[in-house]
């Protein structure tokens, strides 16, 4: 029968064992944890690069399809026609140009065509502005107020 002290030493050897198998998996998961990583990082850089290039063979495929349209005689008669304004021998082109705001200018109000006589000839308004500057007696901290003539009342 084992005594008590093998059986002490089958626990402490189990537990040694499940220490290093313990030490082994974290020294394990240490090592490969960069490796992984990096592993992910490449793979997202590789579906980015493989979703770009469908983007580009996508681009590819619509410029080939327009330089195909440019092949027909008619697609290049329209074009001429649109860009241009080449019309054939005989027709007549109109061009519109922005025709809505010919009718919100039509809409806007007018002004009056008549005349209006002013109140004051400007011409003696601005003689009798420098006479009054010239011959008033006021200082410069009055600027901008109404001028005082000395008038004697």
């Amino acid at each position: 029968m084992p005594s008590s002290r093998d059986a002490a030493l089958g626990q402490l050897r189990v537990s040694w064992l499940l220490l290093v198998v313990v030490g082994i998996v974290v020294a394990g998961v240490v090592v490969l944890a960069p490796t992984i990583g990096l592993l992910l990082e490449q793979r997202r850089d590789i579906a980015a690069a493989e979703a770009q290039v469908a983007a580009q063979e996508a681009n590819v495929e619509s410029l080939q399809e327009e330089v195909a349209r440019w092949d027909d005689p008619a697609y290049i008669e329209a074009q001429a026609r649109d860009r241009l304004f080449y019309v054939h021998p005989g027709e007549t082109s109109f061009v519109l140009l922005d025709d809505r705001s010919t009718i919100e200018a039509a809409s806007a109000a007018v002004p009056p065509a008549t005349l209006e006589e002013p109140d004051r000839d400007w011409a003696s308004a601005a003689a009798s502005s420098f006479v009054v500057a010239g011959l008033t007696s006021a200082g410069p901290s009055s600027f901008g107020e109404p001028a005082q003539t000395d008038t004697p009342e």
